[in-house]
């Protein structure tokens, strides 16, 4: 996508800081310890295809990181600027990972966001996604 400057391109290893420091300053936007400039490039080498930056004349406005781990996909950190939202920069990142999840053989793709995230609620379900009510996440941090 490109239009009045912006573009979708692939992430890599040197966008890792520049990344930790957008999503820092996204409401609503979670971070965890697996945030870190290793772990991110780390991901981006089993995932190339699927980590996308989106920027404005250079500048970084917008991100999405999808992976594969063979069954299903995953979606994380879906974020727009908020000077950039309702102009269809969102739609257009999660279109173009979902496409490349597919195309990596991904049968389903699953993404979370937090509870009281309304944006991303709002968000997601006008992209046609569903709310899993079925199920739990559990999560485990190794200590």
């Amino acid at each position: 996508m490109e239009a009045a400057g912006c573009r979708i391109e692939r992430a890599s290893a040197l966008d890792t800081g520049e990344m930790l420091g957008f999503w820092r300053s996204i409401p609503g936007l979670g971070m965890g310890q697996g945030d870190t400039d290793e772990s991110l490039r780390i991901f981006m080498v089993r995932n190339p295809s699927t980590c996308l930056l989106l920027r404005d004349n250079g500048r970084l406005v917008g991100t999405v990181m999808g992976g594969f781990d063979g069954r299903r996909g995953y979606i994380y950190h879906l974020a727009v600027h908020p000077d950039y939202r309702g102009r269809g920069y969102g739609k257009a990142l999660l279109e173009r990972v979902t496409k490349e999840l597919k195309t990596l053989g991904a049968p389903k793709i699953h993404l979370f966001a937090f509870n009281d995230n309304q944006v991303a609620a709002g968000f997601y379900t006008s992209q046609g996604w569903e709310k899993r009510r079925d199920i739990q996440v559990f999560s485990w941090d190794g200590s």
